[in-house]
Parts: structure tokens; C-alpha cells; sequence
């Protein structure tokens, strides 16, 4: 499957035009305040293989965002990175959008179809989320996805307890 449509957006592979804006999104500092591993160069340009690779090695991954023909971000499952391992095997739903488009729903509707792919197509019994602690947003966002806070663990890259959320099938 190459894409995945909502009313308002299109969620679809990756493509090598994606890079540039979403190493813009990465290296934004709204967007890293939260992420379970602070941002630095390095990471920010090696993040675009890592998802291609996901995708190759795997069959799935988080999709790209596109709202109004402009890419916004990603939304989907992914396997949790070695670092986080005390997660659990359930590959971690995850979105991340542009702060341009925060408070439209966007969020909500892209990590929605992402879901519903990963329970329906990919037939995941189960998924989880991490999400830092103080982020209300993403907090939000799990709750209206069905997901529910499920426990903690440390996380070791950011030296705090993050958030375990759960959702099944």
C-alpha cells in the first residue's frame, strides 16, 4: 500500500523532496522540546534514511504528511529505537507535524488513519506511544486516538521518566 487518504489529507510514502522539510520540522524547537531524544545535526540529517530504511526493512513505517499538497510532517508506526527497548515490542505509533499546522486536527485525524492501517492491513494486536511527559498536545492527541496511559519507563537519552500509552486492536 503507498498512501492512505483522509478528508483533508493524503498520508503516503516517502520521497526524496521530503527531506528538506522535515529536517526544517526536526530542527524546529517547538518540535524538539518534546522528542525522546534531544536534536543535534547528526540526527536531524540521518533521520529521512532511518524512516526510508524502516519502510524497507519492514513493510511499513511512519507515513508522510501531506495537507493541501504541502508536506506537514509524518504520522505512523514504527519500531521503537534500541534505546527505549524497556517500551516493550509493540512498535510505537508516533506523529509530528509543523507548528503551522498545530491546533487544526491535523494530528488527530493523520495518527487516526495510521492506526486504523496498522489494527486493519498490518493487523497489530497492539500499539503504544511514548510521549514526554509534559506534552499536553500529544497527551490529547493519544486520548482521542483511544489510547490510555499505560506506565512509564526511563529514558535514558533524555535522563527522565517518559510515558508509556497503550492502544489495541
Amino acid at each position: 500500500m503507498d498512501e492512505l487518504r483522509t478528508d483533508r489529507l493524503r498520508l503516503r510514502r516517502w520521497q526524496p523532496d521530503d527531506e528538506p522539510a522535515m529536517a526544517t520540522i526536526n530542527r524546529h524547537p517547538d518540535v524538539g522540546r518534546y522528542l525522546n531524544r534531544p536534536v543535534d545535526e547528526a540526527s536531524v540529517n540521518a533521520f529521512y534514511g532511518v524512516i526510508v530504511d524502516h519502510w524497507e526493512t519492514h513493510g511499513f513505517g511512519p507515513w508522510a504528511v501531506e495537507h493541501e499538497g504541502e508536506f506537514v510532517g509524518f504520522a505512523g508506526p514504527a519500531h521503537v529505537p534500541p534505546f527505549l527497548a524497556e517500551a516493550g515490542p509493540a512498535p510505537e505509533l508516533g506523529w509530528r507535524l509543523h507548528p503551522d499546522v498545530w491546533g487544526l486536527g491535523l494530528a488527530t485525524e493523520a495518527a487516526t488513519a495510521a492506526r486504523d492501517d496498522a489494527f486493519e492491513r498490518l493487523e497489530l494486536p497492539e500499539i503504544i506511544s511514548i510521549i514526554h511527559p509534559q506534552n499536553t498536545r500529544s497527551q490529547r492527541v493519544a486520548t482521542k486516538l483511544g489510547l490510555t496511559r499505560h506506565r512509564q519507563i526511563h529514558n535514558p537519552a533524555l535522563g527522565i521518566s517518559t510515558d508509556i500509552w497503550l492502544g489495541r486492536a
